[in-house]
């Protein structure tokens, strides 16, 4: 008697079974999605190991050559600024004596130090591929993500340098910055050349880096940066706590840092770690930019021996 009854489920009963199934659906995308923007997985893996300007199918000599004087400079650089420390020239404090080893806790050096090591496993990667038959560069950057089929994982030299490249260039570009807007006294600080190099050069080199080299620059590898600059505010109030001082014996790093008030502290190492997103945007466009450039350059170079082809086939 009943086979022709159809039941026909209420609204609020469809609306509710929907919500259920929909909602851990939805997390689940934006969970993924964020996890692949986060992650240091990048195909092909290759291209960490090539120039954008090149036009060979491998790392070319000419950027392996950049490669070593690079890594070189930056090493020389590094060395000099830990040997020349000197107290301000306007100290007339009592007589201390100087220790070396508080380089390691400015900010201006953990950024120095970064640039060190990216720009080694930059060399590292390089020669990693440099005798491989193919770089697989392709003009674009779009990202070919693996299959599931396929669990290789990018190498970990090339997410060890994408991940502290991320981090060197965001970090130069603050460090300029705040030096140079906050830090800077011309009663206690000279402008000679390691200074210069430190807090000037350090900026210059990692545009130059994201202006040369061809793997790509992700805005949520911000993270990374901010996170970093987190991580030196936390270690800046450690060392307060343990008694730490700067190289004349005062108790805070930077004037701008000190501990002894903890509020206006928060809000420096806040502030920074804003400040550090946008310096990874200003990363992203320029990458972008070199992309654009190097898109149109090979486009116009097609033209031009397009019409250079037809001409001989005329004549």
């Amino acid at each position: 008697m009943c086979k022709n009854v159809v039941l026909v489920p209420m609204k609020k009963t469809v609306d509710s079974a929907m919500q259920k199934t929909c909602r851990p659906a939805l997390f689940g995308r934006v969970w993924q999605a964020s996890r692949r923007a986060l992650s240091l997985e990048y195909s092909p893996p290759k291209q960490f190991a090539c120039s954008q300007w090149q036009t060979g199918p491998k790392p070319s000599t000419f950027y392996l050559i950049y490669r070593w004087l690079l890594f070189i400079t930056v090493v020389i650089v590094g060395v000099i600024s830990f040997i020349c420390q000197y107290l301000p020239k306007n100290y007339h404090g009592p007589e201390i004596e100087l220790n070396y080893f508080k380089w390691f806790i400015y900010l201006t050096n953990w950024g120095y130090a970064m640039i060190i090591i990216q720009t080694g496993l930059a060399l590292a990667v390089v020669h990693k591929y440099r005798n491989e038959t193919k770089c697989n560069l392709s003009l674009d950057e779009e990202e070919h993500p693996m299959s599931s089929s396929k669990r290789t994982r990018t190498p970990l030299v090339c997410r060890a340098y994408w991940l502290t490249q991320n981090i060197a260039t965001d970090l130069a570009f603050v460090i300029t910055l705040v030096y140079w807007s906050l830090v800077y006294d011309p009663k206690m600080h000279t402008p000679n050349p390691v200074n210069l190099l430190v807090h000037g050069s350090n900026s210059l080199v990692m545009i130059c880096e994201l202006c040369v080299t061809a793997h790509p620059v992700r805005m949520a590898h911000a993270l990374y940066g901010a996170g970093m600059g987190l991580t030196y505010g936390m270690f800046s109030y450690l060392y307060w706590a343990a008694g730490g001082t700067d190289r004349i014996g005062l108790p805070a790093i930077y004037p701008a840092l000190d501990w002894n008030k903890p509020g206006a502290a928060i809000v420096f190492v806040s502030v920074c770690a804003v400040v550090l997103i946008f310096a990874h945007a200003f990363s992203t466009a320029v990458a972008a930019m070199r992309l654009c450039f190097n898109i149109r350059s090979f486009a116009t170079k097609i033209v031009i021996n397009t019409c250079k082809h037809i001409n001989l086939s005329d004549v």
